[in-house]
């Protein structure tokens, strides 16, 4: 596998995406074009320890984004402090 910090490259804040990390238990990363939903989950969950549930990507002007819903018992808010975001 690729190392995951090449597979995130930052996460996307905004007031969209924290809404969503509060209210869907959902993290937004920008990460690498070529990158895979099955590398995106591994990267998840190697960084934050915690479980993917569900990876959903799109293509946008500042790159690919990454919207990764964590699984039941796994708290989003939990692992954005472990990031660093808040």
């Amino acid at each position: 596998m690729v190392n995951p910090y090449n597979i995130i490259l930052m996460p996307w804040i905004t007031e969209k995406a924290m809404s969503a990390r509060d209210y869907d238990n959902r993290l937004e990363f920008i990460v690498r074009r070529s990158a895979t939903k099955g590398e995106i989950a591994a990267a998840v969950e190697i960084l934050f320890d915690a479980e993917v549930a569900k990876v959903n990507v799109r293509n946008t002007k500042n790159g690919k984004l990454a919207s990764v819903r964590l699984a039941e018992g796994y708290n989003a808010d939990e692992a954005a402090m472990r990031l660093g975001a808040f």
